[in-house]
């Protein structure tokens, strides 16, 4: 496969969310941090810390950390499906960061 083919892949370690009664996203209180990655398709962008996109299985996920994944590592991770433009506070992430 050449160059013009690959594309920049990223971890995005998170917490699963849950919605509240009003309708905010919160972590999970038993959630354990998971990891999942851009993919050739995933829409939209990362921004920042407490960003929250989606799974391909539907799931909210904050994120709370980041890395660059070489692109030969990529099928060792999950990748998620998009990104919202929503953000957990990170005074509610605190546990996790």
């Amino acid at each position: 496969m050449g160059d013009s083919k690959k594309y920049t892949v990223h971890v995005f370690t998170g917490v699963t969310l849950n919605q509240d009664a009003s309708g905010q996203y919160v972590p999970r209180a038993e959630s354990m941090p998971h990891i999942w990655r851009t993919g050739k398709h995933t829409k939209g962008q990362f921004k920042k810390i407490g960003q929250i996109f989606i799974t391909e299985t539907g799931q909210a996920v904050a994120v709370i950390g980041v890395e660059k994944l070489k692109f030969s590592q990529r099928h060792d991770f999950v990748p998620l499906q998009r990104w919202t433009n929503l953000y957990v506070e990170q005074t509610k992430l605190q546990l996790w960061l």
